[in-house]
């Protein structure tokens, strides 16, 4: 097979499973790793993937951002699966920061009937009317700038309160998440406010169902990093999950729990 045809091939199979691993391109061409590895150099230099430990990924799939209305139906499944996983990560007693956006949704509901000691800080005003009628739940709103779009603040305000706050726990609801690129976000305004979350917690759980993975967003809230914990939905694509699992990330799947 010439070199051009495998690349293309490799190609092929970024597009349709965004990820790619070392192992399997030997396997399926019956090459050795020194040349899976001069693929993977030239196919990056030409700016067509992005190499990461075990494998590469794709470069440039921008993850769509629709409207808060749409998005709260879109992969509902999979969000309430995911947010049920995540809810059992959470203790009686806990202090924990709830990101805003349709999956937020889901995580509250999820959460809302399971603790009777709880203390929860959101900028979202869905979180704040799922939760705020609980008995033993306490919210503390991080009020700002109002984000009709969003249902939810944002601006200076929202990120002095969480500068003067420490939590337990962040869960936190990217738009994107990226080996290449980080974490990403549609608006400037909601990546800082994730931002400033993460560094207010001890412990960062990231939320995102499996469409999310590896695509980017406009912009970047933060880089991946080994110690957070991503949790997302049993239909997340198997080599996608090789990947970072190779590069040290902990991805939680209902899977994973069932194991």
């Amino acid at each position: 097979m010439l070199t051009s045809e495998r690349h293309a091939k490799i190609l092929n199979m970024l597009k349709k499973h965004r990820a790619v691993t070392t192992g399997e391109i030997m396997e399926k061409f019956n090459v050795s790793p020194e040349t899976v590895r001069r693929d993977f150099m030239a196919l990056e230099k030409a700016g067509s993937l992005c190499r990461v430990h075990g494998g590469a990924v794709s470069v440039g799939n921008m993850k769509e951002f629709n409207p808060f209305e749409k998005r709260i139906t879109e992969n509902d499944k999979q969000k309430e699966e995911l947010s049920q996983i995540a809810a059992d990560f959470i203790e009686d007693g806990d202090i924990i920061a709830i990101d805003a956006g349709s999956t937020a949704v889901f995580f509250a509901n999820a959460i809302k009937d399971k603790f009777s000691r709880l203390t929860v800080v959101t900028h979202s005003l869905d979180v704040l009317n799922i939760l705020s009628k609980q008995e033993g739940i306490e919210v503390i709103l991080c009020g700002g700038q109002y984000m009709k779009n969003e249902n939810c603040c944002h601006g200076d305000l929202v990120c002095d309160a969480l500068n003067n706050l420490r939590v337990n726990k962040a869960f936190i609801f990217p738009l994107s998440i990226s080996l290449g690129f980080g974490l990403g976000e549609n608006s400037p305004e909601l990546a800082r406010v994730q931002k400033k979350m993460i560094s207010a917690a001890k412990d960062v759980y990231l939320l995102a169902d499996s469409s999310k993975f590896e695509k980017t967003a406009l912009y970047k809230t933060g880089d991946v990093r080994s110690e957070y914990v991503y949790i997302t939905d049993s239909a997340i694509d198997n080599e996608i999950a090789s990947i970072y699992y190779e590069n040290g990330f902990n991805i939680i799947t209902e899977r994973e729990c069932k194991n």
